[in-house]
């Protein structure tokens, strides 16, 4: 492996970290997981070289949607994405609420015990305030460039231009003169 190779491999390692502590930062007190149901995206970032180009990526499926956000049907949220007739299926907001302690409540904000029928409720009530408002993007790979990017710059650049210099050749004649 060359220079060039080794310090892009480094710099796709420090960006694919970096997203992960951006998918993985937000902390209260002692809850580490704040905001973060399963940890199942930030394990599952990757990152492939294949010549001299880095491709970053999830193979969840919902990958893009939390990067870019979802238009609600009342908010626009500059994604790429819309809600439109469908919403969130009310049994991924279940499982959600239930990583998640949500405790229910009734019209005067007292806790109540979560019965089934309640529990579903709150979970449609939830599904349908996703789809009105949308899903605000979180963006964490253009965050971890951000931070990444000028930390690599001039090493990458001078990586590159000591293999191009390495691939360099003059001939004159029958005379080859190569640098070293």
């Amino acid at each position: 492996m060359n220079l060039f190779e080794q310090i892009l491999k480094d710099f796709a390692e420090d960006v694919n970290n970096a997203a992960k502590r951006t998918l993985g930062s937000r902390k209260i007190g002692k809850n580490r997981s704040y905001g973060v149901a399963s940890r199942s995206l930030q394990k599952s970032l990757t990152y492939s070289i294949r010549d001299g180009k880095v491709s970053f990526g999830s193979p969840l499926p919902y990958a893009a949607f939390i990067h870019w956000g979802v238009n609600g049907t009342n908010k626009n949220r500059n994604a790429p994405f819309s809600y439109r007739q469908k919403q969130p299926p009310t049994d991924a907001i279940r499982k959600w609420m239930k990583v998640k302690p949500i405790r229910v409540r009734d019209k005067d904000g007292r806790f109540v015990k979560a019965t089934e029928s309640r529990l579903q409720s709150a979970a449609f009530l939830i599904a349908r305030s996703i789809k009105r408002n949308g899903i605000h993007g979180l963006r964490y790979y253009e965050v971890a460039l951000e931070t990444v990017v000028p930390q690599y710059n001039k090493k990458l650049g001078e990586a590159l231009a000591q293999e191009f210099v390495k691939d360099m050749k003059f001939t004159t004649g029958n005379i080859t003169i190569k640098p070293k």
